[in-house]
């Protein structure tokens, strides 16, 4: 961002606020009712359009800015955490309106305005009267003629309009009444200073959090929106003072992203590895400092980072499969960086920190040598699955990183409407949660391993953990994502039937609904169980004719590759 990079600062004068008025006017800005007898999620019916929205935000960002830090802590440590809830939620809001959103040109005068077509679209619509036989010499000697006699016929004799010469900086609104946008350079300071602010405010509402034992389940949240402050467009000053707040909060509470909330842990390593991928030489060295002492403090815990290592591995695949602004040379040198640290430090070179640090950057060069394969077939949408195929079956003893690329196969074939394949991602990845399920610990109710998918496609069988190399779902790193728990079987069995139903192909959907209605009514969910009666109940399935139905009715659905 140029010379709009830079570090926040307060320099303005403080605010004398008591406790008391603070509320008030906080809870005003927040449109929160301050009656004791109100409930705390209750909030005014009125609608509110997005500019007043955005400045009741900034307000609020104002007083954040110039109110003393010991006043807000004053003030929010009297907050119920219901308060304190919705306060993190404003500055989770604040990040999304004032992210910046690149440098969008302004459209033209003549577009704004709607006077006319542009000289591009003028000259395109004469040639087109010109090739068609309208655009004789006479014709536009005759033109030309009454373009000149027009002005001499109006009354005011104008030679020039002020509203055709006029600056495009002076004309603030178009013809539909919206605004023009902001200059650039405005909305980068704009973005980069409410960044800051919410920021300060971030850091000073975690000192109130942890300073009572009854708001520590706030700290959760409280971490969720710095990961989006990570997430958001930023300048690499705003990044640099993110990423060091992430430390010392990750260096404080390590129990945040290792003993408690996995996503957490998925979440920061995949914005780190995001980081790590910039441009920008100072980003990346922060965000390499970042994720070497994360993998630091993860082994000084349990003398391995088994869990790092693993959600790094998935985040970087994550990133490979999906990602389209992905840079693998920047990335390269990001992991050499690391790999520098682990060696140049004294303390840990004793242990068997290098030597894993060591094997992490190797196994990452290997998925990103994954990466230049997949760019060579960006075009062939076949080839490149079939690619990306291949490296999940790579990954078959390996189910945390094969559940990630057969999600990714999944998005790809949703991005180009192939619903049906994209539903045999979606039971390939149920049936391997459901075998390692059963391995951890079976449950009458839940599918027996893959075997229970057989009458959806034979092929998943593949997912069985029969061979000699299958690792134990006990083992530290192992099966830890949200996916591999009941919810999360749920989940992916809820979205392979959406992408069958929209193929209609509704006796894969059958199958799968046999599978999902027995852990329906251990939960006692009857309305899910509803929803699958009628969903039954409401297609015409086939009971003697075939030939009726002989425009949807599908007798196998088709494998996610077939075996030659």
């Amino acid at each position: 961002m140029g010379q709009s990079d830079r570090h926040y600062h307060r320099t303005a004068r403080a605010v004398d606020l008591t406790p008391d008025r603070w509320c008030e006017g906080m809870a005003r800005v927040l449109w929160v009712p301050m009656r004791r007898e109100d409930t705390v999620g209750e909030a005014r019916s009125a609608n509110v359009r997005p500019d007043t929205s955005r400045d009741l935000l900034l307000c609020t960002l104002w007083v954040l800015k110039n109110a003393r830090a010991d006043v807000l802590r004053a003030t929010w440590a009297e907050y119920r955490p219901a308060r304190l809830h919705q306060l993190l939620r404003l500055l989770h809001n604040a990040l999304s309106c004032f992210e910046y959103k690149g440098g969008r040109q302004p459209p033209l005068a003549s577009q704004a305005t709607g006077r006319g077509p542009t000289r591009a679209v003028e000259a395109k619509s004469r040639l087109e009267d010109m090739l068609l036989g309208g655009g004789s010499a006479r014709s536009e000697l005759i033109r030309r003629r009454s373009q000149h006699q027009q002005p001499a016929a109006t009354p005011d004799r104008l030679r020039w309009r002020k509203e055709q010469t006029a600056p495009q900086w002076r004309q603030e609104e178009r013809a539909d009444g919206v605004a023009e946008p902001a200059e650039p350079a405005a909305e980068r300071c704009l973005s980069a200073e409410a960044s800051m602010v919410v920021l300060d405010a971030l850091e000073t509402l975690i000192q109130v959090l942890s300073s009572q034992d009854s708001l520590h389940g706030l700290l959760g949240m409280a971490f969720r929106v710095l990961l989006h402050a990570l997430s958001c467009n930023q300048s690499t000053a705003v990044i640099a003072n993110m990423l060091a707040t992430q430390r010392s909060l990750v260096t404080k509470y390590p129990s945040l992203l290792f003993d408690e909330e996995t996503e957490h842990c998925a979440d920061l390593c995949l914005r780190l590895l995001e980081h790590c991928s910039s441009t920008f030489s100072s980003t990346r060295s922060q965000a390499s400092a970042s994720l070497y002492l994360l993998m630091r403090q993860n082994f000084e815990i349990g003398n391995n980072f088994a869990r790092v290592k693993m959600q790094v591995t998935m985040s970087l695949s994550s990133l490979v499969g999906t990602s389209h602004n992905f840079s693998e040379g920047f990335l390269r040198r990001s992991l050499k960086t690391i790999l520098e640290y682990a060696e140049s430090d004294l303390e840990l070179a004793e242990t068997t920190f290098p030597g894993q640090v060591s094997d992490l950057v190797f196994n990452l060069h290997m998925i990103l040598s994954d990466t230049v394969k997949m760019k060579e077939f960006q075009e062939d949408h076949e080839m490149l699955l079939d690619l990306m195929y291949r490296i999940a079956k790579g990954y078959q003893n390996s189910p945390d990183l094969r559940l990630t690329w057969l999600d990714n196969m999944a998005k790809k074939h949703t991005e180009r409407g192939q619903l049906a394949e994209a539903g045999m991602c979606y039971v390939h990845s149920a049936a391997l949660v459901a075998e390692y399920l059963s391995m951890l610990e079976p449950k009458a109710y839940l599918p027996l391993g893959a075997a229970a998918f057989e009458d959806i496609s034979p092929n998943v069988l593949e997912e069985s953990a029969v061979s000699d190399d299958v690792v134990s779902p006990e083992e530290e790193g192992i099966c830890t994502g949200k996916s591999f728990t009941e919810p999360g079987l749920v989940s992916l069995l809820e979205q392979a039937v959406h992408a069958f139903d929209s193929a209609s192909m509704h006796e894969a959907v059958n199958d799968i609904y046999k599978l999902l209605t027995p852990i329906y009514e251990n939960s006692r969910d009857y309305r899910k169980l509803g929803l699958i009666h009628g969903y039954m109940s409401s297609r015409p399935f086939p009971q003697a004719n075939v030939s009726d139905y002989k425009n949807w009715f599908r007798l196998t659905p088709p494998p996610l590759r077939s075996e030659n």
